[in-house]
């Protein structure tokens, strides 16, 4: 049993049958292939809307891809490339990652992530690479695509 006490803002000291974190793409990746990744799975950020109540039976995945790249800037505006494991304060001082801001459509004083991003690029299940623009993202309130049932094996 692998404690998931830091991954929870609650502090509900829980635990996973088994636990991965990976560091880049090619990582998850090569995770999927080899079979590592089994179902139950909960793919998880920072743990600021997780709330345990019991020991988790499957599989917790957490991303620590990190990075912030320069992609594009003018006089006026500065693009970035962002790792899903990169922390991400939610504007508001929520702690979070940018891989789970991506899939909650976060948001904070009138701005979501929708409006500051343009596109989200995801693994699937299959070890296959996609990247989604913001309108196929389906963003709502607090809701993507991603929280769909078919599309939970989308790891951003």
């Amino acid at each position: 049993m692998y404690s998931l006490l830091p991954y929870n803002t609650f502090g509900i000291d829980v635990s996973a049958a088994r636990f991965l974190e990976y560091s880049s793409v090619e990582e998850l990746k090569k995770l999927i292939v080899q079979g590592a990744i089994v179902t139950p799975f909960l793919h998880i950020g920072g743990g600021s809307n997780l709330l345990f109540t019991k020991d988790y039976d499957g599989l917790i995945l957490h991303s620590r891809i990190e990075g912030i790249e320069v992609t594009e800037e003018d006089e006026h505006s500065v693009s970035v490339r962002v790792g899903a494991g990169v922390v991400w304060d939610n504007l508001s001082l929520i702690p979070g990652e940018v891989g789970a801001s991506a899939v909650q459509n976060i948001g904070a004083y009138g701005v979501e992530v929708k409006d500051l991003i343009t596109a989200v690029e995801t693994v699937n299940i299959q070890a296959e690479e996609r990247v989604y623009s913001v309108e196929e993202c389906g963003y709502t309130y607090r809701n993507s695509i991603f929280k769909r049932p078919e599309n939970k094996s989308a790891f951003v």
